[in-house]
Parts: C-alpha cells; structure tokens; sequence
C-alpha cells in the first residue's frame, strides 16, 4: 500500500508540475475579426458570456465557472484569449497583456454596484447612505488606495467593528483577488471590506457565502443570501430581476493574451514540489482550511450514509410489502431519484424546497444526498432479501420465531453477504459525489481547494492534494466494510 500510495503521490505532482508549461498561440490580432476562429473563454453568466458574438464575432466560446478556472485553461493553451474586467486579470497574473487596439471593450464596459432582492428596497437604501457617508469621509478612497494600485498587492484588512448579536446580513460573492477571497482564515479584499464596514454601520453579524458566478442570482432571488457583491456590472437586463445600488467603481473589460514566456530557469522536480507544498499548503496556514473542507466533507458523507441507508430500509420495506399502493409508490420513488442528477437535486433542494426552512447548507446536502441514496439503497436491499431462499423463513416459523424474529435472525445474516459489497461501492460514490456541494456554497474538501487556488492561482497542486485525500477516505471506508463482512463470513 506504501509504495502504490507513493507512486499514485509522484504521478500526480509530475502531472501538476508539467501542466505549468503552457501551450500559447501566435495567432495575430489587430482588430475584431481577427478572433475568427480562436478560441476565446469567459465566465458563465457574465456580461462577456451574454454578449459573446458581439465581442468576438466568429470566435468559439468556452465558458468556465471562475477567474482561476478560465486562465488555467490560457495558460495551458486550450483558449488562445479571455475577455474579462481589468482588475480581476491584472492581479492575478502579471503575465497576460491587453491587446492593443482591442484592449478596451467599451460596449460592456460598466458600473460595479451591489445587488439586492426587489423586496429589499430599504435595505439597498441603507447601502446607498453607507456608500455617500465613506465617499465623503475619505474612508472609500483608502479602500481603493489600499486594495486597486498598480501593482495589486496584497494589502492588510484593517480593524473594523464586529457585531455578534442580531439577524447576519449573508453576502453572496465569488473567490477572486483583489475583492473577495481569504487571507489566514479571514475573508478581505476590497469588496470584503466593503461588506464588513456595511455589516458594522447596520450593527449586524457579517456572514459570506462563496458561490459560482451563475449561482449568485438564484440565490439572491431565493432569499439565501441578502446582498450580491461579486464586482457584477450594472445593465438593463438584470436590472429588471434585482435592485441595483449606487455604484462603487468603474470596470474597464479588456481582452487579454497570455504574454510570450520567457525561458524559465532549470528548476528541479523536488524543488517544484517543495514550493507549490509551501505555498498551497503552508504559507497562511491553508492546511487549516483543508482539515476544516475535510470535516465538513466526512460529516455530511456519515450522515448522509447514515440518513440515507435507514431511509432506503424503509423504502425497500414499503416496496417489498402486500400493499400495491405502497409497493408503486415505492417503486415510482426509486425511478424519480435515480433519474435525476445529484447536482440537480441538491441545487432544486437548496434554493426552492428548503430555502425558507433556514436549515444551513450542510444539512440541506445531507438531506440531498440521504434522498438520493436512499433509492439505490433500496434497491440493493431488496436485491440481497430477494436472494434468499423462501425456505429460509418457512424453517425459522417451522422454529417457533415470529416473522419479525426469523428476519433479523435468519435473513438479514445471509442477506447481508450480498448487501455489503454492492453498498460500498454506492457508499463511495456517494463520499466522491459530495464533491458538488460548493455549488450551493458548502466549504467542504474540493470548495476549499477552489479557494486555495483562487489564492495562490496554482491551478494543480490543491487539486492533487484533495484527490489523495479523496482516494483514503474511499480506501478505508472500503476497507472497514470489507473487515465487517469478513466477520459475517
């Protein structure tokens, strides 16, 4: 086991270090038409995404769900150029050039503002009074001082009062420098700050939810959270879903290209591994933030297993019973869930059957998962009960058991033989899928890699690291089961 968990750990860091070489077209491009035929990406539901032909007429279009994301695939060469704001490119990665004359796309060029539900119009009246008081004391400009410079470093948060007492006001937003993204546990940024100095004027709890771009407006619209801040442009079409405040800056959309490299220096391949560890893992206490994504990823797995499997015994229960109303209602039960997708299900439970419950992320992706186990449980006790002789019950009442008795004496024992091997193989792909829940704003293991990478902008090492994590957790689950049914046996 050693030596192939070494062996698995050397493949995947080649992997991760070799990947940094990018493959960089040499297409020229001076004017618009140019882009015909290159390969362009944007973010998923953005102004760019929306208006795509316009920008980039004959281009293909990849959409990707993050910053970090989209200029991976530039760097790695799968999209030749990426049409984004200029203040989420340029502190990301020094090496990406605006293309000059199409530097400027002016048509989608706008004011930054935060959303609000239609509902919250006192709310965003509130915003607006906060946002003139900090233009007109000066507070506002050092914000921008502090986190929009030239060179986009990494500034300080500064001492802001915090309210632990009275309903949070809960900021939806996207991981992304220099506006939201984490910082030794503790969430800054320029638009952080302006959450925090928001939260404090209204003396309420601050609380953030990281979402994907496409995810923020559902859920603005269902009430998840109260306020959208994740540097969205002010347009027409939006405007008549949510309620816009005054606007906080100005964003200028570039189309970048991924500058020619120059020759990087001989580096070796223990010394690539050290630093990306370091600065992944090590740098800011980020393991931290894996241990708690990985505790919050074995909670919802156990409990969802747990949930799950006891519900399953009862659907195989009504499934397996004399009542045909019982039985069908069982058996549509198992068809509906196993038709649909996981992640479809999470987001419908999260932003439209438990929105108003106030149930929290992580016990609404239990209820998921339990659902949605709980079909394919079914099916495999109903199998492994099914396997049994018939004579099996007949000697255990011939024995003097009542029904109940002879079940759990003499059934369950052997169904059990031919339960386990098939449960563990659903209970593992049921700890891989919990992999979505970031899509609803859950920090488990892959949501905290996502934001490691937001941070560090090392699109591989985090990815590599919770893929081994993944591979024990499923490994010693399997293991535990294959220890209880050697123990039957």
């Amino acid at each position: 086991m050693r030596k192939i968990t070494i062996l698995l750990i050397s493949i995947l860091v080649m992997v991760s270090c070799s990947a940094n070489t990018g493959r960089n077209g040499s297409h020229e491009v001076t004017k618009p038409e140019d882009l015909e035929g290159c390969t362009a990406g944007c973010i998923a539901g953005s102004l760019v995404d929306l208006n795509f032909e316009e920008l980039c007429p004959g281009a293909i279009k990849q959409v990707y769900n993050n910053s970090v994301d989209l200029l991976t695939a530039l760097d790695n060469g799968r999209v030749q150029f990426t049409v984004e704001d200029t203040i989420l490119v340029l502190g990301i990665d020094p090496n990406l050039h605006p293309i000059e004359p199409l530097c400027r796309v002016p048509d989608i060029d706008g004011d930054i503002a935060a959303a609000f539900r239609k509902s919250d119009a006192a709310l965003c009246a509130r915003f607006n009074e906060f946002l003139a008081g900090i233009k007109a004391d000066g507070t506002y400009g050092a914000m921008r001082d502090r986190w929009i410079s030239d060179k986009y470093t990494v500034s300080e948060m500064p001492e802001i009062e915090t309210f632990t007492e009275g309903q949070p006001l809960v900021v939806g937003t996207m991981v992304q420098i220099p506006c939201f993204f984490i910082k030794n546990g503790e969430w800054v940024g320029f638009e952080a700050e302006l959450m925090k100095r928001f939260a404090a004027y209204l003396h309420r709890p601050l609380e953030v939810e990281a979402y994907d771009f496409s995810a923020l407006m559902a859920s603005l619209k269902t009430g998840v959270i109260n306020v959208w801040c994740s540097f969205i442009t002010v347009n027409e079409e939006r405007s008549k879903e949510v309620l816009f405040s005054d606007p906080y800056y100005f964003s200028p959309v570039m189309v970048f290209r991924k500058a020619t490299a120059s020759q990087a220096a001989d580096i070796p391949f223990y010394k690539k591994v050290s630093n990306s560890f370091n600065n992944n893992i090590l740098v800011e206490d980020r393991w931290k933030m894996l241990l708690d994504g990985l505790w919050e990823t074995i909670v919802i797995s156990f409990f969802s297993l747990l949930f799950g499997s006891l519900l399953g015994a009862l659907i195989c229960l009504l499934r397996m019973s004399g009542n045909r109303f019982l039985s069908n209602f069982a058996k549509v039960y198992v068809e509906i869930l196993r038709g649909v997708p996981m992640l479809v299900l999470l987001m419908v439970m999260f932003y439209l059957v438990l929105s108003s419950t106030g149930l929290s992320g992580r016990w609404v992706a239990v209820i998921s998962f339990a659902i949605n186990f709980s079909a394919y449980a079914c099916e495999i006790f109903r199998t492994g009960i099914g396997a049994i002789d018939k004579g099996q019950t007949e000697a255990g009442l011939a024995m003097g058991f009542t029904r109940v008795g002879t079940f759990f004496n003499f059934i369950v024992p052997q169904a059990l033989k031919n339960i386990l091997p098939v449960f563990k193989n659903e209970a593992v792909s049921l700890i891989k899928g919990t992999s979505i829940v970031g899509y609803v704003a859950i920090q488990d293991l892959t949501k905290t890699s996502d934001m490691i990478r937001a941070r560090t902008f090392d699109p591989f090492f985090p990815l590599i690291i919770i893929s081994i994590i993944y591979f024990f957790l499923a490994w010693l689950f399997g293991k535990a089961l294959d220890r209880i049914s050697k123990k039957i046996a």
